[in-house]
């Protein structure tokens, strides 16, 4: 099952967007029929600067074909300061109400506070254009060890040549220093013609010094277990502690809480039973009693 968990989406959709970005859903439950095995599941991805505010995407408008198809809503949150990290928590309802949470960081520092500290799903970096710092396997290697993805976007390699020379000696550096684990390939597509099918993103992959296992990989394996770590960040508290409330209890399990003590359980005491001695046995003890009297 194929994944694309970067589709771009407008907070506020005009006629024309919505169109846009309902032909880009079409096409790709178009690419699922062409194949055997195509995309299943999409991710609308919504870019957040400055405050961040609750999920208002209505993806009921967005295909009428919905039930084909998978949709999530992801949120990509673009950090410029680490005094912006205070509003990324598991208390914040905010980011709860999306699917995925992805990170953009635009320096170093806020790279390697991405890595180390942030509890997030996806670190998506602008990978068309020159990065500001370097990738270093220390670094790298701390979100690996969280359970954290990188993302590779391809799209901006369709729109400009100088973009595509970028991309792919950014996403080159990225598997040196990854060793190729924990990496999604996302389309991050504007029009319906920037996308493409699975086998090619995999031969993409192959260009960008994977093998074709690995890239496979990056747009099925990984992607779930990108949506299975959101899940669990959602629901538990660094991935330990989960809590739910009380009113999810069934009605006999509220003695947990000592709210019903009728359906308290209790312990019920058993009867013994008695036990009927065999005549068999009756006989032979009162025979070997007479024996030791005539004795």
């Amino acid at each position: 099952m194929f994944y694309d968990l970067n589709l771009p989406y407008l907070s506020r959709l005009d006629l024309v967007n919505q169109n846009e970005l309902r032909a880009r859903t079409d096409m790709l439950i178009k690419l699922l029929y062409q194949l055997t095995v195509g995309y299943h599941v999409v991710a609308y991805n919504h870019v957040v600067t400055g405050k961040i505010s609750p999920n208002e995407m209505s993806l009921a408008d967005i295909s009428d074909k919905k039930s084909k198809i998978e949709q999530l809503t992801r949120l990509t949150y673009v950090i410029e300061d680490i005094s912006q990290n205070h509003g990324l928590t598991s208390t914040n309802s905010a980011l709860a109400s999306y699917d995925i949470l992805a990170i953009h960081p635009t320096n170093e520092k806020t790279f390697l506070n991405a890595c180390s500290t942030l509890e997030v799903d996806i670190i998506s970096l602008e990978m068309g254009s020159r990065l500001s710092f370097y990738l270093k396997h220390s670094i790298v290697g701390l979100a690996i060890e969280r359970g954290i993805f990188f993302e590779i976007s391809y799209a901006p390699a369709i729109r400009d040549s100088t973009s595509r020379r970028h991309l792919i000696s950014n996403a080159q550096n990225l598997v040196r220093v990854s060793r190729g684990k924990n990496i999604i390939i996302t389309s991050e597509a504007q029009r319906a013609m920037e996308l493409r099918g699975p086998y090619d993103i995999v031969n993409l992959g192959t260009i960008m010094g994977m093998n074709q296992a690995t890239a496979k990989e990056c747009i099925t394996t990984n992607c779930r277990a990108v949506v299975m770590h959101a899940a669990t960040r959602r629901n538990t508290h660094k991935a330990v502690v989960s809590f739910e409330p009380i009113t999810s209890l069934k009605p006999n399990e509220l003695w947990k809480f000592g709210k019903d003590k009728k359906s308290q359980p209790q312990s019920k005491s058993k009867k013994a039973k008695r036990m009927r001695p065999n005549t068999d046995d009756e006989e032979e003890s009162e025979s070997f009693q007479s024996q030791s009297m005539d004795m």
